[in-house]
């Protein structure tokens, strides 16, 4: 597996056995929460839409994809200068008043590989205040050869870095043959639970059911293939309760401790399609025929026939 240059909480690299083969085929990705680029760095569309609604990641990747040697120049002298508290606590002022976007992108991946366990936090004002890192035994790796690998990538497939609602990628930015995967933030797994952030503001259980509204708009449009990553909780299995949802565990970290490192449960959730159409529940196809009822397609998911038909196109 490709390596992206951020370390990222919830990220992907741990789930990408289990995820790579329950992607369809495609032209186009789009990445409406694409966090870290794990996803993108494993996979081969032809072209790619990566975007979030955090404008300092989408900042640090076009000013990599740009500028790279820059980049890698200047964030090296944070990485070499900084790797005190006191020298995180002066670049993280830094950051939260710095203005020049070559500067502040640098100064990301700084925040990031020197800050409490990947952790990416905003306040309810926008600002970063995530703790300095006192567990590090040695300084933080500097990520050159991965920030390469994602720049050459995003070059040659001629990436579209997007900072955007989910809604609004899903809307305008979805056509014909092209697979959405949406690693929205995870529903809790318990009432402590609080990685449920969305940059500045709460990513709630009715943004959730607006994502599978969207996905559903987008695939009666357009074609478009939908996969989703969660938490398996009983709320989650109800929001996604249209996909076809196969669980999975990862291993996870909730504090830089060994001890805090456990099993958890993940849920991956593929919209069932007919291969004709490519619709979910059917559409005006020779498989099909007319857009059936709800009755009609209870009765056939009852009989298995969309588990049957996701298997076909996996």
């Amino acid at each position: 597996m490709i390596r992206p240059p951020l370390k990222w909480q919830g990220g992907k690299t741990r789930v990408l056995p289990d995820l790579l083969p329950l992607l369809p085929a495609g032209n186009c990705l789009v990445e409406p929460f694409v966090g870290s680029g794990a996803v993108f760095m494993n996979t081969n569309y032809k072209r790619y839409v990566l975007a979030d609604i955090n404008p300092d990641l989408i900042n640090m990747y076009k000013c990599a994809v740009e500028t790279p040697d820059a980049f890698i120049d200047l964030a090296k002298h944070y990485f070499v200068n900084g790797n005190t508290p006191q020298g995180y606590a002066e670049n993280r002022r830094l950051f939260n008043s710095a203005h020049a976007k070559t500067i502040k992108a640098a100064l990301f991946l700084y925040l990031n590989r020197h800050g409490f366990n990947g952790v990416c936090r905003y306040n309810a004002q926008g600002v970063f205040n995530v703790p300095y890192s006192h567990c590090q035994a040695k300084p933080p790796y500097f990520p050159e050869t991965e920030i390469r690998q994602f720049v050459d990538k995003a070059r040659t497939t001629n990436a579209v870095f997007l900072c955007l609602p989910f809604a609004d990628t899903i809307t305008l930015h979805v056509g014909r043959d092209t697979v959405i995967y949406c690693d929205p933030p995870y529903l809790p797994a318990s009432k402590t639970s609080k990685f449920t952030r969305y940059h500045s503001g709460e990513f709630l259980p009715e943004h959730h059911r607006q994502l599978v509204d969207a996905l559903l708009r987008a695939n009666a449009n357009h074609g478009a293939r939908a996969v989703i990553s969660s938490s398996d909780t009983p709320l989650a299995r109800e929001i996604y309760s249209l996909f076809q949802l196969t669980p999975i565990t990862v291993r996870r970290s909730s504090g830089a401790a060994a001890a805090t490192r456990k099993n958890i449960p993940e849920l991956i959730g593929v919209l069932p399609i007919y291969n004709d159409c490519n619709r979910y529940g059917g559409g005006n196809c020779p498989d099909c025929g007319p857009v059936m009822g709800n009755a009609t397609y209870q009765e056939m998911a009852a009989s298995g026939a969309f588990t049957t038909l996701a298997g076909e196109s996996s």
